[in-house]
């Protein structure tokens, strides 16, 4: 055991020290940043080299005394050492359970869950039939819910299954989080483009969720002329997510699986390890990609199948620039350009920011809304 402890202690250390090294602002980007908090970055990012490095030569350092020191142990100190392991877990778990009402607590708190229930197709939805208002009091926003669970203008009746209509599908951005409805870039192109709006989008969907929202309106509507939908780095991380209703890529095809099921699957630890830790790895980048890229692909062919012109409106914070000059680049490509998916990439001042949100407020659903609509136009002239 002393050898073991020396050397688990030491390999670790190293293991920090070298993580420290590579973990340069690309490394955060591509792993940490783009697929968990963009465009905001947390303030603990520009510290955790140096922690790692801190405690990679505090490990080296007590490598060699742990290993003395555990020379001098019996079974009965492993043991009480094991069992304390043991009761840590199990406290740690029983708190993480607290204040739970339905779903976890660290889901409880997204703005949708306030207006909204958990379903078992789409992961949730919102209520129907209702109007909720919410936000801090110096900017309140009212939230219609039509009865189809859609935002609309009122919360009273339904979209036209019979008018030409435009479909808005995607998370929060596309919902008009924090703006009013009259203000989104959905209701916008909807009153220039002279068609019946149906959004479809709810905060926090991943692109697996905003599909299968998607194919169900369309099954629905007569005569949909158009999508548009949203994309955002963060999805890549909420694509993988385990804890919904989800597709998954088998053998080259999409299928929908039900959540991780069993004991562990149950344990709130597992959880916010697996679900909610800001990290992937290459190979869960590469894995999430793959399903996005598919789901991506599915999403165009639906809309066309169904004889509408879709378009994916993507978003990156800062200043108007070309597309290589994106930390996004990479990405586009991989999903959008080599896919040859229609698509528009908008920048977002951050002066067009909801402050203290981060997401767009009315100036730059505005200007979304005139270049997701110019973009449309062409489509749909070209198309007839």
């Amino acid at each position: 055991m002393r050898w073991i402890a020396t050397t688990v202690c030491a390999v670790s250390g190293a293991a920090l020290l070298i993580a420290a090294r590579m973990a340069d602002a690309r490394w955060f980007e591509r792993h940490v940043l783009l697929p968990w908090y963009y465009p905001w970055a947390p303030s603990w990012i520009s510290e955790t080299r140096i922690a790692a490095a801190i405690c990679g030569a505090v490990l080296l350092a007590l490598a060699w005394p742990i290993g003395r020191g555990l020379r001098r142990s019996t079974l009965a100190g492993w043991l009480r050492v094991a069992l304390a392991v043991v009761l840590g877990l199990a406290t740690s778990e029983v708190v993480l359970r607290l204040n739970e009402h339905g779903t976890t607590y660290w889901r409880s708190l997204k703005l949708e869950f306030h207006f909204g229930r958990t379903d078992p197709r789409f992961g949730w939805v919102l209520l129907p039939s209702r109007t909720t208002v919410l936000g801090p009091k110096e900017r309140r926003s009212s939230y219609s819910i039509d009865a189809w669970g859609d935002r609309a203008a009122s919360d009273a009746g339904a979209p036209d299954p019979e008018l030409p209509s435009l479909v808005v599908s995607g998370e929060s951005i596309a919902v008009g989080h924090g703006v009013a409805y009259e203000q989104t870039f959905a209701a916008r192109m909807g009153k220039d483009l002279g068609l019946q709006v149906v959004n479809v989008a709810c905060g926090g969907y991943g692109s697996d969720q905003a599909y299968l929202r998607l194919d169900d309106v369309m099954r629905r509507l007569k005569i949909p002329l158009a999508v548009v939908t949203t994309f955002v780095p963060v999805m890549l991380s909420r694509n993988v997510q385990d804890y919904r209703v989800r597709l998954v890529l088998r053998d080259g095809a999409l299928e929908l699986v039900p959540p991780a099921q069993g004991f562990l699957a149950g344990l709130r630890l597992r959880d916010l390890f697996v679900n909610e830790l800001p990290y992937m790895g290459e190979a869960d980048l590469r894995r999430s990609m793959e399903l996005t890229a598919a789901v991506l692909r599915e999403t165009a062919r639906t809309a066309r199948a169904h004889g509408a012109e879709p378009i994916f409106a993507l978003f990156s914070i800062g200043p108007e620039r070309p597309l290589d000059d994106h930390v996004e680049a990479p990405l586009v490509r991989a999903l959008f350009v080599d896919q040859r998916l229609p698509f528009a990439l908008i920048d977002v001042d951050r002066s067009e920011l909801i402050v203290g949100d981060g997401h767009p407020g009315p100036a730059a659903h505005r200007r979304i809304a005139q270049v997701l609509g110019s973009a449309l136009r062409a489509r749909l002239s070209r198309a007839q």
